[in-house]
């Protein structure tokens, strides 16, 4: 199908590149590894789909002639980066040849016809919800290490959304730590009460695409889908179906040693003992609390490490060993200069929070220990 249009290398690239998150390279199906191209006047609507999550743009060009197509989503992007700052102008014609000129460039591409691309779902949910787009990126960020990578339970593949009265918690696990990030009064909803769980992917994907400040991001969902409305970028995506692991019975209740500690100090104590740590024998760090000093040491067959950290403690001396990028990511996500640690016995996880209580909301990274080999 015939279709032509120009426009400036910054819109052309606005519109092509976050659809890339959403292509596949794997498919057997080559409109799956393409970007479908759709323009209706003097909009145009570029639109990835892996068939589990899609990526809808658009943007005013300068329409010449209404039509689809769909081009190689590689080669379309990498044609468009390279020309230089210039107007750029696509014309295709009856046989989906795409002759793009720019600059003193001229590129013939072979496109597919619209019609093999796949049917996307309906973008439009029957439950609608708002958030500021920082605090979704936010929410995000600091709960996105702890998903799980395995396909043995594809359901911690995901994040739990959890709204309740305008507070919303997120929470994600892979049964060695968990992440769970709660902010109060974020949410505008029709109703107060939602849960749905989100793939992992598509939200790192929605985290490069929503900009870090107060504009408004508009959530709906079906019983199958979430859609995340940005100011000219949509991302769609199949839910995962089934029930989450019940976090509230997960977390200790209760504890009998209470550390406060610097944690950039703890950070570059880690990451210190870490240089000796081969990742594939997964030897743990032993950690042991005691006074006012925590010391950090391991033993691998590189050689041997001790690292001293001052620390607040309360309660019982522990010694108690981590999995040092277990440690490494829920430090990282923390928001604080201080944080407090609860340990309960070597075989229980560790809870990593705030020191302080927050007005806004709350952070809890639990860690599973390690035994130590003998």
């Amino acid at each position: 199908m015939a279709i032509k249009f120009s426009s400036d290398k910054t819109t052309l690239a606005s519109v092509i590149f976050p659809a890339l998150y959403a292509t596949s390279n794997k498919s057997t199906l080559p409109a799956l590894e393409g970007l479908l191209f759709k323009l209706e006047g003097n909009v145009l609507t570029v639109c990835g789909y892996d068939l589990e999550k899609g990526i809808q743009t658009s943007a005013v060009v300068f329409g010449q002639e209404d039509g689809s197509v769909v081009l190689n989503s590689s080669k379309i992007s990498g044609i468009i980066k390279n020309f230089p700052e210039c107007d750029i102008s696509f014309e295709g014609d009856d046989k989906n040849v795409v002759l793009i000129c720019g600059g003193e460039s001229e590129f013939a591409i072979h496109g597919i016809d619209a019609s093999a691309f796949p049917a996307m779902p309906e973008l439009r949910g029957e439950n609608k919800m708002k958030i500021k787009g920082g605090t979704l990126r936010d929410l995000i960020f600091s709960t996105n290490h702890a998903v799980a990578s395995s396909d043995s339970r594809p359901l911690l593949k995901g994040e739990l959304f959890c709204l309740e009265n305008g507070n919303l918690t997120v929470v994600s696990t892979d049964n060695f730590r968990m992440a769970l990030r709660e902010i109060k009064n974020c949410i505008e909803a029709e109703k107060e009460e939602y849960t749905f769980i989100v793939p992992g992917k598509a939200l790192n994907d929605l985290a490069k695409l929503v900009t870090d400040n107060d504009e408004e991001i508009a959530i709906e969902f079906t019983r199958k889908y979430v859609i995340f409305r940005c100011p000219d970028v949509i991302l769609f995506s199949r839910l995962l179906e089934g029930e989450f692991l019940d976090y509230k019975k997960v977390i200790p209740r209760t504890g009998k040693t209470f550390v406060k500690i610097n944690r950039l100090a703890f950070i570059e104590s880690v990451e210190r003992a870490s240089l000796l740590i081969d990742e594939k024998m997964r030897t743990p760090l032993r950690c042991k609390f005691s006074g006012e000093i925590l010391n950090i040491s391991c033993s691998t067959q590189y050689g041997r490490v001790n690292d001293n950290i001052n620390i607040e403690l309360s309660g019982d001396d522990i010694e108690i060993g981590f999995n040092n990028r277990y440690i490494l990511d829920a430090l990282r996500a923390c928001k604080d200069d201080e944080i407090m640690l609860t340990m309960s016995s070597p075989l229980m996880s560790m809870i990593i929070t705030s020191v302080k209580e927050e007005e806004n909301g709350k952070y809890i990274y639990l860690v599973v220990p390690m035994r130590f080999i003998s």
